[in-house]
């Protein structure tokens, strides 16, 4: 993913990228629900989405996060340009990962995130970098 990708906008300004006319670049895509959002919580994945999560990050950090060690790593918001540092945390017990740190503040609150919107994110190998956006609004 070149960062040029990144520069395109549209009539309202807000960035979009071909990547956001296909579904299948975002492997993980789901629609949010309660726990997703709630400020108690934190955002977990799936084994699936593990398993794309720990194919295209770096060895390193793969290996401090199923160690047990939490993980900082870098979020692009395909909708706003920004980038933001979230905290990937292996839960106590088992095999469950998902964002602590960052995904509430960066995410849920600044772009005001509700059940039943959709989003999708994706890692970028060579970068190692999360890549987000959202792809549908509930009605408000």
């Amino acid at each position: 993913m070149s960062e040029g990708e990144l520069k395109d906008r549209n009539s309202e300004g807000t960035l979009r990228t071909q990547h956001q006319m296909d579904l299948n670049q975002w492997k993980i895509n789901r629609v949010l629900v309660k726990p997703d959002v709630a400020l108690d919580r934190m955002f977990k994945f799936t084994r699936a989405e593990v398993e794309h999560i720990f194919q295209n990050l770096d060895a390193e950090k793969v290996q401090k996060a199923k160690g047990g060690q939490d993980v900082r790593v870098k979020m692009v918001d395909f909708d706003t340009g920004t980038e933001h540092e979230l905290l990937l945390r292996k839960v106590r017990h088992g095999d469950v990962y998902g964002f602590k740190l960052g995904w509430l503040t960066h995410f849920v609150v600044r772009m005001r995130l509700k059940v039943g919107e959709g989003i999708g994110m994706f890692v970028d190998q060579n970068s190692s970098k999360f890549y987000f956006s959202t792809l549908s609004r509930a009605e408000r």
